[in-house]
């Protein structure tokens, strides 16, 4: 199949030398990006140049977000020394997951989580630097041209094709080497339940990279099995988490089972890399790159308390799973890690500072993580948790429908779903801000965050039905616009902008509501404007 795109190149220069257009392409000078900024002198950058980069890097952000969103955006690539990296990288950070993105950088090796974080980004090594072209660099272009022309073909032919995951919930599981046999049986149990499972190193990155989708509403619910990024954050190792660890799991209200994997060590590069601090500490050598310590009881203590204080924060179903002969395949009778009394103390912690309720109980469990008694429970108590009705069926709330003949599925209460598999012509991206909007939307009803939408009737109301249900709709007709024959929101487009006519209409109406209730949210089906009041 042939697929042709329209190809525009940006200008991101920091310097004063105007750019030239070019004939064969649509060129979409400096000034242009600039203009997506309020209060930016599009004609004249900061002298410095790192706060040049910034601003026009924020510029980028907000022009291909809006290029996004209008639908006239497939993917984005870049090419830059470390300078132009750091412009371009952060604007193609935030495109959604799947957009193609992709940078031909200098910078391409050694340390590149600056420029990575927890997306998709490709970065592409330039080999020689960006000065012009050259027996090299002709070839090395040439790739990532292909290479992305790829990328975009593909997710073209993607969002033509149906896709058989669609309608399986997500989960995301953590995994490091020493837990992978658990993680294994407990990935292809899911499977045969009819589950999509996203497995996440525990690099640090790697928990980053899994509560990001969680955020975003990729993920519908977590297996945390291995928490080890805890460790090196409080011991200080180099793959360590930072202090909002369970946070997206906690705030999105997903179900989680948790358990301890590998947090009888804290990870560091090479040997001669270890601090001073810890020479006389049970040190690992992995490989030649990654050497373990061994925790103590003391900082076993310190992860329990942790951990413990996230969960006791939860709101929604979560169960904690101890192995009580070992966390690791290296904390195992003859093994490097092997001390029952600093395990012992990490399980005897966790089991007491947890508080235990009708949606949190922790199991302690005669196995070690990685036998299969342990990986079957681990997924017995996730599907104990109810996130589908059975094993072969599309996911349902108790005491819901079920699906209609519409096709469409009724909602849980605290999960969003894929979009179901009736509309295989919307654009992915479409279906994911869906996802994300309803997501967003579900956390305030969770909350009990008076909730008053604009839109046309039916469609309000289909919304709201699709994200779990409504108490009350209140028609509030302003006497100006469909009544009086100038037709929906959407037809006064070009007349005027659709949100300040709905702020208009929600500056006569919201002042009551906000008397009787001190807050509200107001939505409407395009965007979402957030209003507080204290």
């Amino acid at each position: 199949m042939v697929l042709q795109v329209q190809v525009s190149i940006v200008d991101v220069s920091t310097t004063e030398k105007t750019a030239q257009d070019l004939k064969d392409v649509t060129f979409i000078p400096r000034n242009t990006v600039l203009s997506c900024l309020l209060d930016v002198d599009q004609h004249n950058l900061p002298d410095d140049r790192g706060e040049a980069i910034s601003l026009v890097s924020k510029a980028l952000q907000s022009f291909l977000k809006k290029r996004y969103d209008s639908g006239t955006l497939v993917g984005a690539v870049g090419l830059g020394g470390s300078g132009g990296t750091s412009l371009i990288a952060p604007a193609l950070r935030s495109l959604p997951l799947g957009v193609p993105k992709l940078i031909v950088s200098t910078v391409a090796s050694g340390h590149t989580a600056p420029y990575v974080g927890t997306s998709d980004l490709v970065l592409f090594p330039s080999v020689v630097d960006i000065c012009g072209i050259n027996s090299v660099s002709r070839v090395i272009l040439s790739n990532a041209a292909a290479a992305f022309a790829g990328m975009v073909h593909g997710i073209l032919l993607a969002s033509s094709e149906s896709d058989e995951t669609a309608t399986k919930p997500t989960i995301g599981i953590t995994m490091f080497g020493v837990t992978t046999p658990c993680i294994n049986a407990v990935k292809d149990r899911l499977n045969k339940e009819g589950y999509e499972t996203l497995v996440f190193h525990a690099t640090g990155v790697g928990g980053k990279a899994m509560e990001e989708l969680v955020r975003s509403g990729f993920i519908q619910g977590v297996l945390d099995v291995t928490t080890t990024e805890v460790a090196d954050h409080i011991v200080g190792g180099v793959m360590a988490c930072d202090e909002s660890r369970f946070d997206a799991i906690i705030d999105n209200k997903i179900p989680l089972v948790l358990s301890v994997g590998a947090l009888d060590m804290v990870n560091f590069g090479a040997r001669d890399t270890i601090p001073a601090a810890f020479a006389d500490r049970k040190i690992h050598i992995h490989n030649k790159q990654v050497s373990l310590m061994r925790t103590t009881v003391e900082e076993n203590k310190k992860f329990a308390k942790f951990i413990a204080d996230k969960i006791n924060k939860s709101s929604s179903k979560v169960t904690v799973c101890l192995p009580q002969k070992g966390i690791s395949a290296i904390d195992a009778p003859g093994m490097p890690f092997y001390d029952p009394e600093a395990t012992s103390t990490l399980l005897g912690e966790l089991n007491t500072l947890i508080q235990i309720n009708d949606i949190r109980e922790v199991k302690l469990l005669p196995y070690h993580i990685n036998d299969p008694e342990f990986a079957n429970a681990l997924v017995d108590a996730f599907l104990g948790m109810d996130v589908k009705a059975s094993s072969k069926a599309q996911p349902q709330q108790d005491g819901k429908k079920e699906k209609s003949s519409s096709g469409q599925k009724s909602s849980d209460s605290s999960i969003i779903w894929r979009p179901p598999v009736d509309f295989p012509d919307a654009k992915p991206e479409t279906l994911q801000k869906t996802r994300s909007i309803l997501n967003k939307l579900k956390q305030y009803i969770a909350e009990g965050i008076p909730v008053i939408g604009a839109g046309a009737g039916t469609g309000i109301s289909a919304k709201f039905e699709e994200a779990g249900g409504v108490d009350l709709i209140v028609v509030y007709n302003s006497g100006r616009f469909r009544m009086a024959g100038r037709g929906s929101l959407a037809g006064l487009l070009p007349f005027a902008d659709a949100n300040a006519i709905v702020l208009e209409m929600a500056n006569e109406v919201l002042p009551e509501f906000q008397f009787l209730l001190g807050f509200v949210l107001l939505i409407r089906s395009v965007e979402w404007n957030t209003f507080s009041s204290n």
